[in-house]
């Protein structure tokens, strides 16, 4: 049965962080997904950088357009946060379909797909990933290099 449960990050327990997705090539040829978390507004620190890493899918959308989804027939263990991981979602039983033919094709290790939740104050972003999102803490302001090949 489809459930959301707890992703346990910085900002999980704060309602509505603002959060924007923004993707990336690398010179290695993969191409990226990370979001950019700012849980107590814009202009206030800390704000985060969470790398998913190479996505399946992905989505960003502004908080009040929230398409007709499976949410109602999930369960939920805890309401109000932030950050969760999406058990069994409609989305990831149809990639896991897949999953042979994304990762095993060659004879390689099994890998498993997870989808990610950011339920944000200005948007709201999903992911679908192999990997464990790692989160970079980013305390006083600079500038952040997008790389993109056209």
């Amino acid at each position: 049965m489809p459930a959301f449960v707890r992703w346990e990050t910085p900002f999980t327990d704060i309602q509505l962080p603002s959060a924007v997705l923004y993707s990336e090539d690398r010179t290695d040829g993969r191409f990226l997904t990370n979001a950019i978390v700012a849980p107590h507004g814009i202009d206030k620190y800390p704000k985060y950088i969470v790398r998913f890493g190479e996505a399946i899918a992905f989505t960003c959308m502004e908080e009040m357009h929230f398409p007709r989804r499976d949410f109602a027939e999930a369960s939920c263990e805890e309401e109000g946060l932030s950050a969760y991981q999406y058990l069994d979602s409609t989305w990831l039983r149809s990639y896991n379909q897949g999953e042979f033919f994304l990762f095993n094709l060659d004879g390689g290790s099994k890998q498993t797909l997870k989808h990610y939740l950011i339920v944000g104050g200005d948007n709201n972003i999903e992911v679908i990933t192999a990997n464990e999102p790692t989160i970079e803490t980013i305390n006083s302001s600079g500038e952040l290099t997008i790389r993109i090949s056209v």
